[in-house]
């Protein structure tokens, strides 16, 4: 049997308060043909389907389009578990109907095992589908506030157990494989900056260890809520990723690749698993340098003729006091540029450093002499300083105050 493993879809994220639609509706299409060319057989979705809790029409549309084509595919099976973007209650809400043409979907955790694991028959499969367990799921409100972490991760452990006991006495002494499902951050896993991960519990840094999901009787392990594709110490234990860039942090990471993984299983249950890189459906690109590297840059990128978005740092010495105007005016003549955030790193530097510029006997310091000492703290070229002095004197002038002495 072949089984494809991806999570972390986010369905109506935004980059920048950028609409992302087209993105999922060119990846959703990409995977329909992925499922198709592939012969997939199940296909397990390990949460966060959506980015909030109330998604937008448009988010809906893409996701019940899209298990409207599993349906009519060749694939047999679909499971899929909430994360803690989504709502336990709006994911469940349709999965009666879902299961007719077998999607399963699991948003509320249970405390009855037989609730969360799930038999599928041709091909004959056991998934432990267990959903992102919430603080109220797993921990009791008389627990002691001192020690709320300890409650959560035994409470997390005791949850699976349970769930992979009950596992093991459906299957007896069968041959059908267990695959395990999770959203939950496990120990070793790699985050990147910017890349959207969110804590799961606030003031908590929960972290459960891979022994959770002994290979000795799980064969493989779908994980969610990372969103770098990895394996967490055994190969059969694997985050698959978000299939699109959630932030500009992730642009020229080495394990920015985004991808979904294919486990194929042979008649002795023995795995082989394929990372299928997903294409890049919008290009990110991160360029900083002083002014004229910057449209150096911008001018190279618009070579390649395809729509990229751009987060710029500026890191020239030169105080340039209109720089997001600057390089919208620049990029006019480029319209597949579009720049969605700049930072000034020496607007920043500047900031830094003003309280350390400032020498003792402060009153006894004219403005105009402070401005100098500004420039020297910042390094500023002399070619600016006197039309910077100039428009500085004609400020204090207009407020009265003595900018001479």
């Amino acid at each position: 049997m072949k089984i494809l493993h991806t999570s972390d879809w986010h369905i109506g994220r935004r980059l920048k308060n950028k609409d992302r639609i087209e993105e999922f509706i060119k990846f959703f299409d990409w995977l329909k043909d992925l499922i198709t060319r592939e012969n997939v057989d199940v296909l397990l979705v390990s949460g966060d389907i959506f980015d909030n809790t109330t998604p937008s029409v448009q988010a809906q549309n893409i996701y019940y389009s899209f298990l409207y084509s599993i349906a009519k595919s060749q694939c047999k099976h679909c499971v899929i578990i909430s994360g803690n973007h989504d709502s336990p209650a709006f994911l469940d809400a349709p999965s009666d109907l879902l299961k007719l043409s077998n999607i399963h979907v699991i948003g509320r955790a249970s405390q009855n095992p037989d609730d969360e694991i799930i038999k599928l028959y041709d091909p004959d499969l056991i998934v432990c589908a267990v959903p992102y367990l919430r603080d109220r799921d797993v921990r009791k409100s008389d627990d002691n506030i001192d020690s709320i972490e300890k409650a959560l991760t035994s409470g997390i452990y005791e949850h699976y157990k349970k769930v992979f006991t009950r596992a093991k006495e459906i299957k007896a002494d069968s041959n059908i494989p267990i695959i395990a499902m999770g959203h939950l951050f496990a120990r070793g896993g790699r985050t990147n900056i910017d890349d959207g991960t969110r804590s799961l519990y606030v003031g908590t840094s929960i972290e459960i260890g891979s022994d959770l999901f002994s290979k000795d009787y799980i064969n493989y392990t779908a994980l969610g809520h990372l969103h770098s594709q990895q394996f967490i110490k055994h190969e059969n234990i694997r985050y698959s990723g978000s299939p699109i860039a959630m932030g500009f942090g992730e642009v020229g990471e080495k394990n920015a690749q985004k991808s979904v993984y294919i486990i194929e299983f042979n008649e002795n249950n023995n795995i082989a698993i394929n990372n299928i890189p997903v294409p890049e459906f919008q290009i990110l690109k991160r360029i900083s340098g002083n002014l004229d590297e910057i449209f150096t840059e911008l001018e190279n990128l618009s070579l390649l003729n395809k729509s990229i978005w751009l987060d710029i740092t500026y890191t020239g010495r030169e105080i340039i006091g209109d720089l997001p105007e600057q390089l919208n005016k620049f990029t006019k003549k480029f319209p597949l540029l579009e720049i969605l955030s700049v930072h000034n790193e020496n607007r920043e530097l500047q900031y830094n450093n003003e309280l350390d510029a400032i020498p003792e006997g402060l009153e006894k310091i004219s403005p105009v002499k402070m401005l100098e000492t500004c420039f020297d703290a910042n390094k500023t070229p002399e070619s600016q300083r006197k039309i910077f002095i100039t428009l500085y004197q004609e400020i204090l002038r207009d407020l009265n105050i003595d900018y001479e002495a």
